[in-house]
């Protein structure tokens, strides 16, 4: 059975009009795609996600989540050894999100991951996190440690005031619950921040 880099390779020889046809079905749409791209390029897959008829939309939407899955479990019981290890099993979730979410890597001693737990969604340039709720859910899956993820829409990577002080937070609560907080990674789409790596924890 072909893996998915062999499936994905069979459609790479192929134009952008040529892999959206192959996408919808549809020579209109394909050329509407193919007009949006000589136009500058500025195309976001949400752009041709609005293109799709209700049926080639669900069926674009359940493939994206089924990969989703699939590739989760491929993550879960990883082991994390470093922030690079962090932004690899993240970045799935957080890839062109519009808005902040925090999540949380939940672990055991071997530093396998547990569990990865959304706490909170906000807007444009930040999201309101409650500790009580990170620690209660470390204490329901026996968690040992903890890694705090979240991301920033802007593309910039550098920690605000605010997630400084969110960080000594977590770090100090944690500490008083022997549940040691390993690292705070802020994510963008091509990079990280690491306060583990900055020596700031």
């Amino acid at each position: 059975m072909k893996d998915l880099f062999e499936i994905c390779g069979e459609c790479r020889h192929l134009s952008d009009a040529e892999v959206v046809y192959q996408l919808t079905n549809n020579k209109e749409t394909s050329n509407q795609v193919n007009a949006m791209l000589a136009n500058g390029g500025n195309v976001s897959i949400e752009d041709i996600y609005n293109l799709l008829t209700p049926a080639r939309r669900e069926m674009a939407l359940a493939v994206i989540e089924l990969y989703k899955r699939i590739k989760e479990r491929k993550n879960n019981y990883k082991r994390i050894t470093s922030s690079a290890d962090v932004y690899e099993v993240m970045l799935p979730y957080m890839a062109d999100l519009k808005v902040e979410e925090c999540w949380v890597i939940f672990l055991n001693q071997a530093a396998r991951i547990i569990r990865k737990q959304r706490i909170s969604v906000g807007g444009l340039a930040s999201t309101q996190v409650d500790v009580r709720v990170i620690l209660r859910e470390a204490l329901s899956c026996s968690a040992t440690s903890m890694i705090l993820c979240h991301n920033h829409p802007s593309g910039n990577f550098q920690p605000s005031k605010d997630d400084d002080r969110l960080t000594h937070a977590l770090l100090e609560a944690g500490r008083i619950m022997n549940i040691r907080l390993l690292d705070h990674v802020i994510v963008t789409d091509g990079s990280y921040y690491s306060y583990g790596d900055e020596g700031r924890l």
